[in-house]
């Protein structure tokens, strides 16, 4: 004897896929949209301003050590290297923007420098770092 379903043991299943198609579309969209940022490697001790602002969007993150020595990707790279890979970075994201975080004891040739590079790299947005100040 066979033993038949009833119509009610039918209805209690619950169907969970339009739930996993949402979620998977959220997580292609939270991808999509997501914007990596790199730490430069080293945190420079930066010089005071009044008038910093906090940036809130960067995706080229640049350091230069009190000795002059720039960081990227968490290593110490070249100044002729910085500007194959903020072309890099624009390829990735035509809206890159850079910050520069220079210590307070670095020469500010270096610093010049480093923003010609970023800018012969493509980016036209660069921002250098500084601690709020007391007024």
């Amino acid at each position: 004897m066979v033993r038949r379903r009833s119509r009610e043991e039918d209805d209690t299943e619950i169907n969970i896929t339009p739930m996993l198609d949402i979620v998977f579309i959220m997580l292609i969209f939270f991808i999509v949209t997501t914007s990596f940022v790199t730490e430069p490697g080293i945190d420079p001790r930066r010089p005071q301003a009044e008038t910093a602002q906090e940036k809130t969007r960067a995706n080229v993150l640049i350091a230069i050590s009190s000795t002059g020595q720039i960081w990227m990707n968490k290593q110490p790279i070249a100044l002729s290297d910085v500007r194959i890979r903020v072309e890099n970075a624009v390829a990735e994201n035509p809206e890159s923007s850079a910050v520069i975080i220079a210590d307070e004891e670095a020469g500010s040739g270096v610093l010049i420098d480093l923003m010609d590079q970023i800018r012969l790299g493509g980016i036209g947005s660069i921002s250098i770092a500084a601690e709020p100040g007391s007024g």
